[in-house]
Formats: C-alpha cells, structure tokens, sequence
C-alpha cells in the first residue's frame, strides 16, 4: 500500500500563529520524507481559518526544497477558480522546481462562500472545473492551449515552460458522471474523502468508479483505489476520546463552510452543530483511533474489504496539540505502517501460492 500525509493547515483559535501551522506542517512532512511516505498533499482553501494554505502549488513548491524524495502535490487545486492559462503554467514550473517530483490532485470544491467572493457561481464548478481539466491536458503535454469551451476561451497560447515529467500523477475527488469520466480519458486515479460518513461511501465510490471503469472496457477489480482517512493513535481511551472530539469539531467546521453564509468572527468559523451530526463514539467507530494494534488491524481490514491501494492519513485535526499528533505520526511511521504493508504483502504470498 501507499501511503501519503494530508496537509490541512487549519489555524485553531488558540492562540497559534500562521508560522506555527507551517513549521507543523514542515516537521510533519519532513518525518513522513524519512519514514518513507509516497506523497504529501496540501489542501487549498479560502478565506478561514479552516485552512490557512490558499497556494497548494506553491506550498508543494515550497516543500520540495524542505525534503528529499517524497512527492509533493495539491489536494487539491479546485480549478473552477483558477484562470487556467495561468495555472497550466504553475504546473509546468512546479513540476520543473520539484525536478519532477509534483504529483497533482484535482477537484472542483463544494464552499459556497468562496465561490462567491471569487465571483463565479457554485452551479458552473463542475463543468467549469471540467473544461479546466481540458486546457492542463492541452497545455502542459501539448504545450499549446486552444480551446473554445462554454466557460473557457483561450486560442493558440503557445507555453514557453514544459514539465520535467512526461505523464504528471493525477488524482481527481468527485463521483460525478462527468467527473469519473475524465478520470477515464485523462488516466487519472480516484481519492475518495468519507470524513466522518459510514464505511458504506467508501464501498459506494468503489463501485461507481469500478462500473465507469467497465464502461470503458476496463473489466477487473485491481485497479488504484485511494481513500482519505482521519488516522490517530491514542496513549489511551481518553486521548482518544478527546481526538474523536477534535474530529467532530473539524466536521463541524467543513458542514459550517457548506452554508450559504457560514458563521463566521472575522476569519475565525464558529463552532457549531450540524444537522444529524454523529455523537462521539459514532466518530469513533468512524474514524481511525485507537492504539497501534487497533489502527493497524482497521487499516488492513479497511484495504482487504475496498481493495484501497493508497492511504492518505489525516492526523493533524483541528486543535490536537501538536505533540500530540506527533507522537502519533511517529508511531505510525516506525510500527504502523510496517506492520499494514506486512499484512498486505502476507496476502499477494498468499494468493500467489
């Protein structure tokens, strides 16, 4: 299995300033270098406190130079508010500074707000974000943009900067039709975000994946399957009980951010519930908390029952305390993930014989 660490870069109302969350995401990111992690992720979002990084591309960017092998990408860039020109050559020159090392993640966001102080409107992310798609496909592996589409217009742009990779790594989030299928025509894999859902969306965005894939004439289920997932490992019932807590919260934050009008002090989200929100020890049988035996035996069944290829690990949620999650981090580093990547190679011996 692979594995990745999600970068969400959330700034708790506690009193931490903008460098703290940065320089936790550096050491976070530079452990998970030397474990050996395949990727690390940095999400994009506006305007709050949710999450402070509203540049993945340049944070990827930035990161390259803090570490030594790991890939480096956004999760993800949400192309409805870019201008794609613009972006297509981010990407190249990203791609070009890593020495080709960028691995992209591609989404069309779900915040009302943000959509409108960008000015465009929520209704048009998909197919907006689509025809996007389009012009990066043109762009960065044809090196020309022109394209006439219903929300983009560009002729004959001609880039001046290329990629160092022939074929950048793609993820895409998103089960829309239109969407499963651009991932068929682009060869991009799916990264499925449950959040504190039942079992039963990673299961339900598997099989929607596997029949677009069937409808495609690809037939068979060993196919790349990436899931994200709040990963933590307690010293104890009550460190996890306050970290599936701190998941609630973090939950509560996102469902705030899908309001028309999120309610907000300044930049700061409140706090507040959510209709139909799960209590704490529903979190708990959600989410991925418990000691290193627990969270390494859910991980294997989770990868046996979905067929997941990719583990991208969430553990710096909302206002953990960083030491915390840093004991978590390292523990899943040094035992955790051994232990899964033993458990899955046990299997492919298994079948094999």
């Amino acid at each position: 299995m692979e594995f990745s660490l999600f970068n969400l870069m959330t700034k708790p109302v506690d009193g931490s300033s903008h460098a703290d969350v940065f320089n936790q995401m550096r050491t976070m990111t530079k452990m998970v270098d030397d474990a050996g992690f395949d990727v690390a992720w940095f999400a994009e979002h506006h305007l709050s406190n949710y999450c402070i990084s509203p540049s993945p591309l340049t944070t990827a960017a930035n990161m390259a130079a803090h570490t030594k092998r790991i890939n480096v990408g956004p999760a993800v860039v949400v192309m409805p508010f870019y201008e794609p020109l613009r972006l297509v050559e981010d990407i190249c020159l990203v791609d070009q500074l890593t020495e080709g090392r960028l691995v992209l993640g591609l989404g069309t966001g779900y915040q009302p707000r943000e959509f409108r102080k960008f000015g465009f409107e929520i209704n048009d992310r998909l197919m907006r974000g689509l025809e996007i798609w389009d012009c990066i496909e043109q762009g960065v592996y044809g090196g020309v943009i022109d394209y006439q589409g219903d929300h983009i217009q560009i002729h004959d742009a001609a880039l001046s900067i290329e990629p160092v990779q022939s074929r950048i790594r793609t993820f895409a989030v998103g089960n829309a039709p239109e969407m499963r299928q651009k991932m068929m025509d682009y060869g991009a894999e799916t990264l499925t975000t449950p959040a504190i859902g039942p079992n039963s969306i990673v299961g339900t965005a598997r099989r929607l994946f596997k029949e677009t894939r069937i409808e495609n004439g690809l037939a068979g289920d060993a196919f790349p399957f990436a899931v994200q997932r709040y990963v933590y490992i307690a010293k104890d019932k009550d460190d996890a009980r306050a970290a599936a807590e701190q998941v609630l919260i973090h939950a509560r934050m996102a469902n705030n951010m899908r309001r028309p009008e999120p309610l907000m002090d300044g930049a700061d989200l409140k706090i507040v519930p959510f209709d139909n929100e799960p209590d704490v020890n529903t979190v708990l049988e959600r989410a991925i908390i418990g000691d290193v035996d627990e969270v390494t035996r859910r991980i294997v069944a989770e990868a046996r029952e979905f067929g997941i290829t990719h583990l991208s690990v969430f553990m710096q949620i909302a206002s953990i305390p960083f030491a915390n999650t840093l004991r978590s981090l390292e523990l899943f580093c040094d035992r955790v993930m051994p232990a899964v990547n033993a458990a899955l190679e046990a299997d492919k011996a298994t079948l094999a014989s």
